[in-house]
């Protein structure tokens, strides 16, 4: 019978009698094989009832009616199964696995392929990748979860000098970074700009030691102030005075100059000293300030060597040995540098220019009206003795001092322009707004307000040692010196404390006389020409006492008197502060 090419549908013939058979039979195939969907591809057993017109593709190995029939396509027609061998490129739908088949010829296999994910080079999961972000990803929230144990994320780089970082952005520009980046230290850094980023934390890959490169709050009470936190060692380190490291036990230089080095070779029976070397540059401050009560006395310990130097020196009356200086910086509570004319007052014939306004002063005035001008300049004509100070000054913490003050300007007024007679200042300018009373709108200052004829002097206390030479080389020798109490004089006592004065900052002139070329009396020794200094101290003495003179120039100054042992006599004199040295 002839039938059709691909389906094998039967034709009807023209004399064909029962032409219904042949049509019937054509249906029944076209109802088998047409809009292929089996019921199972992998079924090798017949269900027990099947449904008419139930379709199975059969695997290899299937039995029963089934048997000898494998990779054809079976269908229960009324009461039996037919068989209808594949061609290729036939597909069918397998409902039970939920996929697309395809017979190639020889078997069945699955219509589409899965996808290759493997070396892609771009994924963008809701955005767009690009070359520099060859994965992508936009939306809410990325998860990456675990297989039923652990998960890594892995951040891989080439060389320690690259960056594997996670980097957190705001509007495209960066604000914080994680990870390795330019080391294999691990860091996390923060940025305002995008542009320019400051360490938090840095731990390091050997020692696992975490540092805070810009610094840490929170770490202890807020009441405690801010600042470093402090070690067992540290603390030791202070001895019983109140410079840190004073005698380097922490075995390094720390708070000492940073123009002296750490010599654990040379010392006055200490763990250590520091050395100057070289021509003088200038003064050199301890990094740390040292807390005082201004109103007690404190003794001052030091030690110091100077190393000889070949030559012949027999020209100059302290041969190679050079003048050195040490002593203390006031500050206030502010940690401001006390300078001298924040306190000294100018006196005329012996006479005090402290004084009150006899009127309102306010700035943009250009007379002052005193209630008593008979201290006040009227022959000195450096410009620092031709200007005010006003007594109103408060620190952050809105305390007044009675006799320390910011609130100065020189070269106010011109000599000849002070009218005892009358106590009136003519000003050569305007009073400047900056000499204005921050606690009135306008900047005036009542009357009654302190002020007198500012003055000036040396800023630094050489309570330690003043030009100082030690009496020989390559010698340890001790100095002891004095200071205390709150010098309100306005003369800038040597051995007191400016007035306002919180802190203390030690300092030295170390070879001060040593200058490239030579100077007068001295020898240019040489830029390796070495002093030395150990066992700094600043303590309190409770022994010492202090009075203040009363009367005259000096009026406000405290006289200070220490203690003085007599091994011998087994008594202790109080006597008058000075400094002295001895041999170590």
């Amino acid at each position: 019978m002839p039938v059709s090419p691909n389906l094998s549908l039967p034709y009807i013939q023209p004399s064909q009698a029962q032409k219904h058979v042949t049509h019937n039979e054509g249906m029944r195939r076209l109802d088998a094989l047409v809009q292929l969907s089996v019921t199972s591809a992998s079924i090798t057993t017949p269900p027990a009832t099947p449904d008419d017109g139930a379709r199975y593709i059969l695997p290899i190995g299937a039995d029963g009616a089934w048997s000898g029939h494998s990779r054809e396509l079976a269908v229960f027609e009324d009461t039996s199964w037919a068989f209808y061998p594949a061609e290729g490129g036939w597909i069918a739908w397998d409902e039970d696995a939920q996929e697309l088949l395809a017979f190639d010829g020889t078997d069945w296999v699955k219509a589409v392929s899965p996808p290759d994910f493997q070396n892609l080079t771009q994924v963008g999961v809701g955005t767009t990748a690009d070359a520099g972000n060859p994965l992508a990803v936009s939306g809410p929230a990325t998860l990456l979860s675990h297989a039923g144990a652990g998960h890594q994320l892995k951040l891989n780089k080439a060389a320690a000098a690259d960056t594997a970082s996670l980097l957190f952005q705001t509007n495209w520009s960066g604000r914080a970074e994680m990870g390795t980046t330019g080391s294999d230290d691990f860091e996390i850094k923060v940025s305002g700009d995008g542009t320019t980023f400051k360490q938090a934390i840095v731990a390091d890959k050997d020692t696992g030691t975490v540092s805070f490169p810009s610094g840490a709050s929170g770490l202890a009470p807020s009441e405690f102030g801010s600042g470093a936190l402090l070690t067992t060692n540290y603390m030791i380190a202070k001895g019983d005075g109140l410079v840190a490291n004073g005698t380097c036990l922490l075995g390094n230089a720390y708070n000492f100059p940073s123009a002296f080095s750490y010599d654990a070779t040379t010392s006055p029976n200490l763990p250590a000293s520091v050395q100057f070397k070289g021509h003088h540059a200038g003064p050199a401050t301890m990094s740390e300030l040292v807390a005082v009560d201004p109103n007690q006395v404190y003794r001052l310990n030091s030690y110091l060597r100077q190393e000889s130097v070949s030559g012949d020196w027999s020209a100059f009356a302290n041969g190679e040995r050079h003048a050195q200086y040490m002593g203390l910086i006031c500050l206030d509570a502010d940690r401001n540098i006390i300078y001298s004319n924040n306190h000294m007052r100018y006196k005329h014939g012996g006479v005090d220019s402290l004084t009150t306004l006899a009127a309102p002063l306010t700035p943009g005035d250009t007379t002052v009206q005193l209630t008593n001008a008979a201290g006040w300049n009227e022959s000195q004509s450096p410009a620092y003795y031709r200007g005010l100070i006003i007594f109103g000054y408060k620190n952050s913490g809105g305390y007044t001092y009675p006799y320390y003050s910011r609130v100065l300007a020189t070269d106010l007024f011109d000599l000849g322009q002070i009218n005892k007679s009358t106590n009136v200042i003519t000003l050569n300018k305007p009073l400047p707004a900056s000499m204005g009373n921050p606690d009135h709108a306008s900047g005036t200052w009542p009357a009654g307000t302190r002020l007198a004829n500012c003055s000036s002097g040396s800023t630094y206390k050489y309570a330690f040692y003043n030009g100082l030479h030690v009496p020989q080389t390559d010698k340890w020798y001790h100095t002891t010196g004095y200071i205390g109490g709150i010098d309100t004089s306005g003369t800038n006592a040597a051995l007191n404390f400016a007035p306002g004065t919180v802190y203390a900052q030690p300092f030295w002139l170390p070879n001060q006389t040593n200058v490239s070329g030579g100077i007068s009396g001295y020898p240019d020794t040489g830029a390796n020409h070495k002093v030395w200094f150990a066992g700094i101290s600043v303590a309190a003495d409770p022994l010492a006492t202090q009075q203040a003179i009363t009367s005259g120039v000096t009026s406000g100054v405290k006289e200070l008197k220490v203690p003085q042992p007599n091994h011998t006599a087994g008594t202790i004199t109080l006597v008058a502060a000075t400094q002295s040295i001895k041999e170590a």
